[in-house]
């Protein structure tokens, strides 16, 4: 008995606290600047109908947001995923099964390498019935696509809205293509791809205007991608031999807007098309010489470019979201030997061994920049920094985590739980002693 006046005083007090400090959210209204911090965060009330369809798009300005969105019991119904970008658009879908009240929750996410404060801009439309009529005849014509394990059906839709800019007279009118042929056309996968890049239509007429022959020379290759699925289907399958608990994910191939060779979501690995399937072949006149450009650059034939590629977004797939909460908040290593760890695991799963030249000839100097700040928050000098990186090779990082995973499993007796450690790894300096890198002899 005491345990049930328990259970309904907590109830009642979440009760309190949702109907107290929620404020009303008008839909098809946008609201703006709103401040998020460690102690300010954003509660709405908002009424939803079980014939609805809902887009939820919230910009961050200088703050990661957790978004949790739950129904009238305070059932949640939808919680966005990691941490990614600190500016950007944050955007989910909802249908809701039943008549009511729902609340939405916009906060700061509670982690080491997030900003202290920011602000957040909300609005969330109600699709029109003729809206949301053109959405269920899309999603029947897709329902046999949308069953499949590798999903390549956006790179032709692509092509549609690329080719029909023949026809169009104006900026919008190209975006129009971009939109109605593409981008409402999409997958179960692009769909999660448009939510975590942020794929607009705008984006893609000013890329192919800018990009014209390397989008021409671009199609035949994109076209050999949708040959993929056994080259998949054997990533998988080494995967469960070398990790027996592995957990397929389904792989999309879309086209994105350059910003992506791949990443995931809750439910798909997303591979980004147009760099995925660059190689040495493509026509790259346009791009300048620097390491931007070095991303489309490959020297691998297709096939063995998207194994690679694939095996390192399915190590992300199974590896822990959060850092162990009894470590050292260690970030910049913790990113980076994550990101190593993919690459080194992909190597055992696809065959394709990595190679850095650069990063082996200077790897004792490397590790010595590296050490100085191998606690920062800050990663822009070692993850992801193709646009601002001189001097040197762009992701330095990636090599310095995959060397570290690498001498692990060197060190290791029992090599399949080696493999474990590395896929499990929540504690970075204590997974960097065990590995002994920091004691081998580097060049």
């Amino acid at each position: 008995m005491k345990k049930s006046i328990i259970f309904f005083l907590t109830l009642l007090v979440s009760f309190s606290v949702f109907s107290q400090s929620s404020k009303v959210l008008d839909l098809n209204k946008e609201y703006k600047d709103l401040p998020l911090s460690k102690t300010e965060s954003q509660l709405f009330k908002l009424s939803l109908s079980k014939d609805g369809v809902y887009q939820f798009c919230i910009l961050q300005q200088g703050v990661a947001t957790h978004i949790v969105l739950n129904d009238a019991d305070k059932k949640q119904v939808f919680e966005s995923d990691i941490p990614d970008d600190i500016d950007g658009y944050e955007k989910f879908e909802y249908k809701p099964q039943v008549n009511g009240v729902f609340y939405l929750t916009i906060e700061r996410f509670d982690n080491e390498q997030n900003t202290e404060t920011g602000k957040a801009t909300v609005f969330v439309k109600s699709l029109s019935n003729t809206e949301i009529l053109l959405r269920q005849k899309i999603k029947k014509e897709l329902s046999a696509e949308n069953q499949k394990n590798v999903l390549t059906a956006d790179i032709d839709h692509f092509w549609e809205a690329f080719d029909n800019l023949k026809i169009c007279k104006t900026f919008a009118d190209s975006a129009n293509s971009f939109q109605q042929l593409y981008l409402d056309r999409a997958t179960d996968g692009l769909i999660d791809f448009i939510r975590v890049r942020d794929f607009q239509a705008a984006k893609y007429v000013k890329l192919v205007a800018k990009y014209p022959k390397f989008y021409k020379s671009l199609r035949k290759n994109s076209s050999e991608v949708k040959k993929s699925e056994q080259t998949i289907e054997k990533v998988f399958l080494k995967f469960k031999e070398i990790y027996p608990n592995f957990k397929p994910f389904k792989v999309c191939f879309a086209m994105g807007i350059m910003n992506t060779g791949g990443t995931i979501s809750n439910n798909f690995v997303l591979i980004g098309t147009e760099i995925t399937a660059s190689t040495k072949d493509m026509d790259l006149s346009e791009f300048e010489d620097n390491e931007y450009r070095k991303i489309f650059e490959g020297n691998e034939d297709l096939q063995t470019k998207i194994k690679s590629l694939v095996a390192h977004e399915c190590v992300h797939t199974q590896q822990s979201k959060s850092i162990d909460p009894n470590s050292i908040k260690c970030e910049l290593l913790y990113r980076t030997i994550r990101e190593g760890s993919a690459d080194f695991i992909a190597e055992l799963v696809s065959g394709n061994e990595k190679t850095n030249e650069y990063g082996d000839k200077n790897e004792k100097q490397i590790w010595t920049d590296f050490k100085n700040e191998i606690c920062n928050e800050n990663s822009n000098n070692w993850l992801y920094n193709h646009s601002i990186v001189k001097g040197k090779p762009a992701d330095l990082g990636y090599f310095v985590g995959y060397k570290i995973a690498k001498e692990y499993y060197k060190n290791a007796s029992d090599k399949k739980q080696a493999v474990n450690d590395i896929i499990g790894m929540t504690n970075p300096l204590r997974f960097l002693e065990l590995s002994r890198y920091d004691q081998s002899e580097k060049k």
